[in-house]
């Protein structure tokens, strides 16, 4: 057999897929340079399925390694195993009862200096943030989910405080969102990636003592009350990831917000996904707002329920000025209940945004109106998502569902999921919209098929 780099044999193997196996039974060589992809990323359950005097050639290749629901017993197993080459741990750690505390020795075989990433949950014994801290150098990525009462929020202070070179930090945990912590957070130079779980208030954003706060913030992940909304925009000017959680499940029934309007100041973003609790009417000089965001490349707006989101003002014309500015958006969920746009919107939805791939919006839609286009509308969309296709928008237009079906294929040429969600009003009381899709469907299988 020709004798083949290393580099050349991983490169045949990428392409290989989910048809890797057989390749690694080629020779040595093959097998060696393989088992660096099948097993870059596994779960302990998979590896307590290999033999154990064959455990370490595989441990030795692992880059990410998951331990659900590990006990001592299922710990035990793999200490004795090296993991050279391991950057992430998620690890679950469980603990049945007082009688058989975790042996954080057990521990000591994935921590060293390689080690960048890790995510905690379960019960575990508070001096594993030392064993950590001592360990890892190195580590930039830190997740916590707590479960253990033994794990204060004075604890994960005193560790966050001595891991500065921390970069990105989630904190699955309502009780660990403290003050202090949250000041602590403000004050590091390095943050570039926060999640925080638990409803943040003015008074928790208000207590900051740092003078430049989150000034390395790239992407936020909160939620926050609206009274807070203002000061924390305020602070996180820069950031691009946007993942905002408005107000909780205590919030008032039906209210006016300003919420877009202050986001709109947000002029660097590029992904903004904005879930709201309870039920909001948006103002449309608010909504238009957001054309400041002209770097968006994903746009999402949507609510708890079906009806939570409206805008009974909304017109067309407003609709083309928010979007003419986003000609760099990818991704829209547009789920506002109530306005007034048209088919004439998502006609100038193409035309100003012509990359998006994904589109899902409310609203009933006469796709007959799309034959007055000349070029394809929507060139790169995949997926589109509507309330539900009609035939009544327009004066005289009554065609039949293969009509709307040949638009799409005109206008869609790369769209690959059609849906009607019927989260629109009125309701539709004909079988108009389920005919369509299911001729657009049959339609896309028929093209799969003829495919050689």
């Amino acid at each position: 057999m020709v004798h083949l780099s290393s580099e050349v044999v991983l490169e045949i193997l990428r392409y290989a897929g989910p048809d890797i196996i057989p390749c690694l039974r080629i020779n040595s060589q093959w097998f060696n340079c393989g088992i660096s992809l099948v097993w870059r990323r596994a779960r302990c359950w998979l590896l307590g399925r290999v033999p154990k005097h064959r455990r370490q050639i595989y441990a030795s290749v692992i880059r990410e390694f998951i331990v659900y629901r590990g006990t001592n017993k299922d710990l035990r197993e793999f200490s004795h195993l090296s993991f050279p080459k391991l950057a992430m741990l998620r690890i679950d750690l469980e603990q049945h009862d007082d009688h058989d505390a975790l042996d954080l020795s057990l521990l000591k075989c994935y921590m060293h200096q390689g080690l960048t990433q890790i995510e905690l949950s379960g019960t575990f014994d508070p001096e594993l943030l030392s064993l950590i801290q001592v360990s890892c150098p190195r580590l930039y990525n830190f997740s916590i989910s707590r479960q253990d009462p033994r794990l204060t929020p004075e604890i994960l202070l005193e560790f966050l405080q001595n891991c500065p070179a921390l970069s990105d930090i989630s904190i699955h945990s309502e009780d660990l969102a403290t003050g202090k912590i949250l000041n602590h957070l403000a004050g590091s130079k390095k943050l570039e990636r926060l999640s925080l779980e638990g409803l943040i208030d003015i008074d928790a954003i208000g207590g900051f003592n740092v003078s430049s706060p989150f000034k390395a913030l790239q992407h936020l992940t909160i939620t926050v009350t609206e009274a807070a909304l203002p000061s924390l925009v305020g602070m996180i000017k820069s950031i691009r990831s946007f993942n905002l959680t408005l107000g909780g499940p205590d919030c008032s029934e039906d209210y006016d917000s300003a919420a877009l309007k202050h986001i709109s100041q947000l002029t660097e973003l590029q992904i903004l996904t904005l879930f709201i609790w309870g039920n909001m009417r948006i103002a449309t000089e608010d909504i238009v707002s957001l054309k400041s965001l002209t770097h968006l490349r994903r746009l999402s707006i949507s609510g708890l329920s079906a009806i939570s989101l409206i805008a009974p003002r909304l017109q067309d014309s407003d609709f083309e000025e928010l979007f003419k500015n986003l000609s760099q958006l990818e991704a829209l969920n547009f789920d506002i209940f109530r306005s007034d746009i048209t088919t004439d919107s998502l006609v100038n939805l193409g035309k100003c945004c012509p990359l998006l791939q994904r589109c899902e919006i409310m609203g009933i839609y006469d796709m007959a109106a799309f034959r007055y286009e000349k070029q394809p509308l929507f060139p790169a969309l995949e997926l589109l998502s509507i309330g539900a296709f009609t035939n009544c928008e327009r004066l005289f237009s009554y065609s039949r569902p293969y009509d709307h079906v040949r638009q799409i294929v005109k206008h869609f040429p790369n769209l690959q999921d059609l849906s009607c969600t019927f989260r629109t009003f009125p309701i539709v009381q004909d079988d108009l919209p389920d005919k369509i899709v299911q001729l657009w469907w049959n339609r896309q299988e028929k093209a799969r098929k003829a495919k050689p």
